[in-house]
C-alpha cells in the first residue's frame, strides 16, 4: 500500500496522486508575524520537520486554532508520522472546520494505517466540498483498492483516465487499482501507458518495473533495473533476478527449438543462480531467499540431467529441515528414478499425488512416473493396477461449455497406452497377446500417434518378431525420422537382426545427440557388450546307478565328467569372430576309463538372417592325435521359420565310449524350426552319422514348447520331446539300440527370485514322465526331475546350474542318472 509524503521524500506513487493540495500553510495571524515561526515553516518545506513539529507540540490547547492544527497535520504527514497525524486530528481537529489540505493529509494517514473506513469518510467529506477535485478522487480510489473494494476503485480510476488519458498519475492509479483487483496484465497495460508518457520520471519507471515483475516478466524488469542503478531496492532487484532464474527453470522443461539448444535455458538459469549465490550467500538477511533459490535450482539441475546433484542438494535441504514444495518434489522424484533408486521415487510420487493442493494438470505425468517407479522397484501388480485405474478414470473426450460433442483428450490415449504396456511388463511379460490386441486397437484409433507405434514395435521385438518390428519402425520413420525413441528402437531391432552396421550408425547418432538419455545409454551399453570378447564355459558331472550285469552307465559311464571352454574375439570387420577352445571329457566304462581331450580353432560369421561357423579341431582319446572339422549354418527365413545344418568330420557328438574303443564317427545334421512367438515353438532335427566300425546311425528328434501361464515372476511351459534312432550294426562296445523311440512330456516352471535392472536371479523346476521303447525289449517308463538356478549380472556375466535325475531303461535294465551341469558366459 503506497504511502503519501512530502515532495522532498517522494517515492513510489506518492508524488503523483498523494501530494497535499495546499501550496501554502495556514497559520494564525500572530504566527504570521512571527519571523521565527515563519522560519520553522520554511525549514519544514525544505524537509526539516523536527523544529516545526517540536514547536507545534508545545502549543497549549488554549492557544490552538484551525491554522495551527492544520499546520501540524500537514507537517506530520510530510514527516511520515501517520500515527501522530491521526492523534492530532482525533484530539484537536475532529470538531474543527479544517481546510481540504488538512483533511487530505489525515485521510492519507488513516489509509496508511489501514483504517480504511475513516480514510474513506474523510475523502468523501472533502469531495463534498470539491466534487471535481481529481486528487481527492485518486485518493479515494486508492483507499477503496486497499479496502478490498477493487471494483469501485477500478471504476473510479477508469473514469479519471477517460477524462484525462495523458495524465501519468491517473494511469498509475488505475494500474494500482487493477493490481489490487488481481488483474496484473491489465494493470501492466496502464503502467506501460504511464511509462510511455513519463518514462523519464523515476517514480513512474519504478512502478513500471514492479508491474513487470507482478506480470511475471522478470527479464524486461531486470533489464530496466540494471539500466537505472539504484532506482529500486537491492532486495527487490535480487528477487526479480531470482524470478528470472525461476522462469528459466520452468522454460528449461519445455521442448526447445532445436536439439542442440535444449540445455541453453537450463545453463542460463544455473548461471543466474551462481551469480545470486555469489552476491548474497553471506548476507544474513537473504537466507530465506537463498533457501528458495536452492529449491528452484533443483529444476535447472534436473533439466541439465545432473540428477545426482539434485538428490544431493535435496538431501541437504531436508536434513536442514526445509519443507520442499510439490513442484520441486517432482524434480527430486524424477532424479531418484533416473539414478535407479525407484523406491525413493515411488514414495515421493505418492506424496505428490496424494497432496490436497496437488495440480490436476500433472496427474497423468505423475501417475505415469509412479508406474515406472513401481515397475523398476519390482512391484508389477501394484503398477498394473495403477495403470488400469488411470486408464479407467481418464475421460476420452473433454467436454467444453457449449459443446455437444467434446474434443478428443490426448491424455486418454497416453493413459490407454500405459495400461496396454503394463500388461507386457515384467521379466517375460504377463499378457503379451492381450497387450498386442490392445495396442492394435489403440493404433486404429490413434493412427498418427508415434508413441503407440513405437510401443507396438517394441512388443513385436519382445515376441521374437524383429522383422515385423523393423517394418513398423520403417513406416514410422516417414513421420518422425529423427525421433530419438524411434532410432533407439531401431537400434535394438538391428541388434537382434544382426545388422551390425545399422546398429553402429543409429547408436552413434543418438549418442552424439542425446548422450544424457538413459534409453540411449542403454542402447550404447548393449552395443558395447556386443563388441566385447566372450568366454563360454560349460561343465557337467554325473553318476549312474542300477543297470544290468555290465553295471550302470550304459551311455555315459558309471561316472562321467566333462568341461569345455571357448573364447571368442571381439567382432572383426563387424561380421566376423575368431574363436578357440579346449575341452576334456572322462567316463568310467566296463572296458576302462575313457579320456577325450580336444582343441578347437575356428571362425564365425554373423550377418542378417545367417550365422555360419567353421572350425578345425584336434582330438586325443588314447590313440594318437586325430584332426576333425565342422561346418554349421543357421538361416532365418522370416520371424517364424529357421533352418540349418552341420557337417562333422570326427564328430564331437561321437559317444565317449566309442572313442574309448578307437571308434570315431562322421556325420551331419539338419533342422527346421518353427517359432510362433515367445511362448510356442517346434523343432525337428535329423542327424545321420557313420561310425568307423561300419555302423550307420540315423537319429530324429522333435521338440516342442507351449507356454501355458505367464505372470511377471512365474512362467510355466509344457514341453514335448520325441526321439527316435536306428542303427545298422549290433553288438558294439557303445550303446547302440537297433531302433528305439522315446516320448517325454515335461512341465517347466521358471520363477524369478530377484530382478533389478540388469541383474536377475531365477530358479527352474522341471518334471517329466514318458516312455522309452527299444526294439527287442519291453517299453519302459521314463521319469525326470530337475532343479536349477540362473544368475545374470550387468549384461556381461551369466551363470546357471542344473541338478537333474532321470530314471529310464537301457537294454531292458533300468538306470538312474544323477547329473549336475553348469554353464557360464562372460564378456569382457
Amino acid at each position: 500500500m503506497p504511502r503519501i509524503a512530502h515532495p522532498a521524500r517522494r517515492c513510489g506513487l506518492r508524488p503523483l496522486f498523494g501530494l497535499a493540495l495546499c501550496s501554502q500553510l495556514l497559520w494564525s495571524g500572530g504566527a504570521w508575524a512571527d519571523a521565527a515561526y515563519d522560519q520553522l515553516i520554511i525549514q519544514a518545506r525544505a524537509g526539516s520537520y523536527a523544529p516545526a513539529l517540536d514547536h507545534l507540540r508545545q502549543v497549549p490547547d488554549s492557544a490552538l486554532n484551525n491554522g495551527l492544527v492544520s499546520d501540524h497535520l500537514q507537517i506530520a504527514s510530510w514527516a511520515g508520522l501517520d500515527a501522530e497525524v491521526v492523534k492530532v486530528y482525533e484530539t484537536q481537529g475532529r470538531n474543527r472546520v479544517l481546510p481540504l489540505q488538512a483533511l487530505t493529509a489525515t485521510a492519507r494517514a488513516y489509509r496508511n494505517l489501514k483504517q480504511f473506513d475513516n480514510a474513506t469518510r474523510l475523502y468523501r467529506q472533502a469531495l463534498e466540498r470539491e466534487p471535481q477535485n481529481a486528487d481527492l478522487q485518486l485518493g479515494l480510489a486508492l483507499t477503496q483498492a486497499d479496502a478490498n473494494q477493487p471494483a469501485e476503485a477500478v471504476a473510479r480510476t477508469r473514469a479519471l483516465v477517460a477524462a484525462k488519458p495523458d495524465d501519468p498519475s491517473r494511469r498509475l492509479a488505475l494500474g494500482y487499482a487493477l493490481t489490487r483487483a488481481n488483474q496484473p496484465y491489465d494493470a501492466l497495460a496502464e503502467y506501460d501507458q504511464a511509462f510511455v508518457r513519463a518514462g523519464d520520471k523515476p517514480e513512474v519507471l519504478r512502478e513500471y518495473i514492479y508491474a513487470l515483475q507482478r506480470a511475471r516478466l522478470p527479464e524486461p524488469a531486470l533489464r530496466l533495473a540494471r539500466q537505472h542503478p539504484g532506482l529500486i531496492d537491492p532486495v527487490i532487484q535480487r528477487r526479480i533476478q531470482a524470478d528470472l532464474a525461476a522462469e528459466r527453470v520452468r522454460l528449461s522443461e519445455l521442448a526447445s527449438r532445436g536439439e542442440k539448444e535444449r540445455f541453453v535455458v537450463a545453463d542460463r538459469a544455473l548461471a543466474d543462480y551462481d551469480a545470486l549465490f555469489a552476491a548474497w550467500e553471506h548476507d544474513p538477511q537473504a537466507q530465506e531467499d537463498l533457501t528458495r533459490w536452492r529449491i528452484d535450482r533443483l529444476g535447472a539441475l534436473k533439466s541439465r540431467a545432473r540428477t545426482a546433484e539434485v538428490i544431493s542438494e535435496y538431501e541437504q535441504l531436508t536434513a536442514a529441515g526445509v519443507a520442499i514444495p510439490l513442484y520441486a518434489l517432482r524434480w527430486v522424484a524424477a532424479s531418484y528414478l533416473d539414478q535407479r533408486q525407484p523406491e525413493m521415487a515411488a514414495d515421493l510420487y505418492r506424496r505428490v499425488l496424494s497432496a490436497p493442493d496437488g495440480d490436476a494438470t500433472y496427474r497423468l505425468e505423475d501417475t505415469t512416473a509412479l508406474y515406472y517407479a513401481l515397475q523398476e522397484s519390482e512391484q508389477p501388480e501394484e503398477a498394473l493396477k495403477l495403470a488400469n485405474d488411470l486408464a479407467d478414470s481418464t475421460p476420452r473426450r473433454i467436454q467444453l461449455t457449449g459443446q455437444t460433442v467434446g474434443d478428443p483428450n490426448d491424455d486418454w490415449v497416453d493413459a490407454q497406452l500405459l495400461a496396454a504396456q503394463a500388461g507386457a511388463a515384467g521379466v517375460s511379460g504377463a499378457d503379451l497377446p492381450g497387450t498386442e490386441q490392445r495396442l492394435e486397437a489403440l493404433a486404429e484409433q490413434a493412427p498418427g500417434n508415434i508413441s503407440v507405434r513405437l510401443a507396438q514395435a517394441d512388443l513385436y521385438r519382445v515376441r521374437d518378431w524383429p522383422r515385423r518390428s523393423e517394418s513398423l519402425l520403417k513406416e514410422t520413420e516417414s513421420v518422425a525420422p529423427r525421433d530419438v525413441s524411434l532410432e533407439v528402437s531401431q537400434g535394438h531391432t538391428a541388434l537382434e537382426l544382426q545388422e551390425w552396421r545399422q546398429l553402429d550408425a543409429l547408436t552413434d547418432d543418438v549418442l552424439e545427440r542425446f548422450p544424457e538419455s538413459r534409453q540411449v545409454q542403454r542402447l550404447a551399453r548393449e552395443r558395447e557388450v556386443h563388441d566385447m570378447a566372450e568366454l563360454r564355459v560349460s561343465t557337467y558331472g554325473g553318476k549312474s546307478y542300477g543297470g544290468g550285469s555290465s553295471g550302470a552307465g550304459a551311455v555315459a559311464g558309471s561316472r562321467d565328467f566333462g568341461i569345455e571352454s571357448r573364447l571368442y574375439t571381439p567382432p572383426i570387420a563387424e561380421d566376423w569372430r575368431l574363436f578357440g577352445g579346449i575341452g576334456y571329457a572322462m567316463g568310467d566304462f566296463p572296458e576302462g576309463i575313457g579320456h577325450h581331450r580336444w582343441q578347437v580353432l575356428g571362425v564365425e560369421r554373423r550377418t542378417r538372417d545367417m550365422t555360419l561357423e567353421a572350425e578345425v579341431s584336434n582330438h586325443s582319446y588314447g590313440y594318437g592325435d586325430k584332426t576333425g572339422a565342422r561346418v554349421s549354418l543357421a538361416r532365418d527365413i522370416d520371424d517364424h521359420w529357421q533352418y540349418g545344418g552341420s557337417l562333422d568330420y570326427l564328430s564331437a557328438n561321437t559317444p565317449l565310449r566309442a572313442l574309448n574303443s578307437d571308434i570315431s564317427a562322421n556325420g551331419g545334421s539338419a533342422f527346421l524350426r518353427w517359432r510362433a512367438n515367445e511362448s510356442r515353438e517346434w523343432k525337428l532335427s535329423l542327424s545321420p552319422s557313420h561310425f568307423s566300425d561300419g555302423n550307420n546311425r540315423f537319429e530324429a528328434l522333435l521338440t516342442g514348447r507351449e507356454g501355458v501361464y505367464r505372470s511377471p515372476k512365474v512362467q510355466v511351459d509344457l514341453g514335448l520331446e520325441v526321439g527316435a534312432s536306428h542303427n545298422t550294426l549290433q553288438d558294439t562296445p557303445y550303446y547302440n539300440p537297433e531302433a528305439d523311440l522315446s516320448v517325454l512330456p515335461t512341465v517347466t516352471v521358471n520363477h524369478v527370485l530377484y530382478h533389478r535392472y540388469q541383474t536377475a536371479w531365477s530358479q527352474q523346476f522341471q518334471a517329466g514322465a514318458g516312455t522309452y521303447s527299444e526294439r527287442g525289449y519291453a517299453t519302459g517308463a521314463v521319469g525326470l526331475l530337475s532343479y536349477g538356478q540362473r544368475y545374470s549380472w550387468n549384461d556381461v556375466f551369466d551363470i546357471a546350474g542344473v541338478l537333474s535325475v532321470i530314471n529310464r531303461p537301457y537294454d531292458g535294465d533300468r538306470e538312474t542318472d544323477l547329473r549336475l551341469a553348469v554353464d557360464l558366459t562372460y564378456r569382457f
